[in-house]
């Protein structure tokens, strides 16, 4: 789970002013393929379109692929974010910390609020907000915990994780449709796709907080009713935080940062890995190491095609500095089977 953010409001403008001294002194800035944010300490991030949305200090912010912020929104209180696009502007799902879980409608290249709306409350804390379109139903997910909340001891005693998910017509009125995962064990990071009728939801699953976790999937064919037993797609060898698993013309390709060659540093030596698999999820390569630019103590938000690249999201030194980076690069092939 995304720990909450907080400072960081001002880094862009001390940028700003950075750049420029820069400039009258001689020597103009580095050009990097992205932005660099300097100790932003955000909780959470994802691709908006060509843009970037944010949550700092339980706020909300977006911004250009430059890193400039370019909207806020007063009052919206987010840690978790997930977006969904739609015919009419991008759709937001975010929770918090008062155990709310909003959708918010945006419109416009200002991205203006269409609607706010809690859809739903929860009597404990439910993170990591998940959004699906499919045809005209939309589908939600977030993840409830009872109990203790990110359990460091791997001796101690962790909370309950349940996946719950819903459905709507109209974005407005949720009707529950089942528990589809509920285990002693975190649950978090999830991602849910739709190819062809079939549901697939991916998620990590560790025993204890920053300790080795595995990357599993899970199936529906009948709308999210029933599914299958989970399924491991990287054992549980390192901590593995996935950030994203997409369909492509071979098969299925899986990002994640992980401590695979530093096993116990978790965030801290994280590097970005990719796996390929077959549609039915047979492993072509694993742990392949990306070639993303500034590749150390990453934790992986998102990774997205964006202008024909590769678009990298994600926090260095997550723990501590947690700066706020985007990267890209041309697309990777895969390669041999990892260590």
């Amino acid at each position: 789970m995304k720990r909450d953010g907080w400072k960081g409001l001002l880094v862009p403008a001390a940028g700003v002013l950075l750049g420029a001294l820069a400039l009258v002194f001689g020597g103009g800035p580095a050009k990097e393929n992205g932005f660099t944010l300097p100790g932003y300490h955000n909780a959470d991030a994802k691709f908006l379109g060509e843009h970037v949305i944010t949550s700092v200090e339980e706020g909300i912010q977006i911004l250009d692929l430059e890193g400039n912020v370019i909207r806020g929104f007063e009052g919206l209180s987010a840690s978790w974010l997930y977006v969904q696009e739609g015919d009419e502007g991008p759709v937001v799902a975010y929770s918090n910390h008062e155990n709310e879980t909003h959708i918010l409608q945006l419109s416009g290249t200002d991205f203006e609020v269409g609607k706010d709306q809690m859809v739903l409350q929860t009597k404990t804390l439910a993170i990591d907000p998940v959004l699906l379109r499919d045809q005209d139903t939309w589908y939600l997910m977030h993840t409830l915990i009872e109990g203790t909340i990110n359990n460091p001891d791997p001796k101690g005693e962790n909370g309950t994780y349940t996946v719950r998910l819903y459905r709507s017509g109209d974005l407005t009125k949720w009707e529950y449709v089942t528990d589809v995962i509920s285990r002693r064990q975190n649950l978090e990071d999830g991602d849910l796709r739709c190819v062809d009728g079939t549901f697939y939801y991916f998620f990590e699953m560790e025993q204890y907080d920053k300790g080795p976790s595995a990357i599993c999937v899970m199936e529906s064919e009948d709308q999210g009713k029933t599914w299958s037993e989970p399924r491991e797609l990287l054992l549980a060898v390192a901590d593995n935080e996935m950030a994203s698993c997409e369909k492509t013309e071979d098969g299925w390709r899986l990002y994640v940062s992980s401590d695979y060659d530093c096993v116990g540093e978790s965030y801290q030596g994280a590097r970005v890995y990719y796996a390929d698999y077959t549609p039915e999820f047979e492993p072509i390569c694993t742990y392949q190491l990306s070639d993303m630019p500034d590749n150390q103590a990453v934790r992986l938000y998102e990774v997205k095609e964006i202008q024909g690249q590769t678009g990298f999201l994600f926090a260095r030194n997550f723990l501590t500095d947690c700066d706020l980076l985007f990267r890209t690069l041309e697309k990777e092939e895969g390669g041999n089977q990892g260590k």
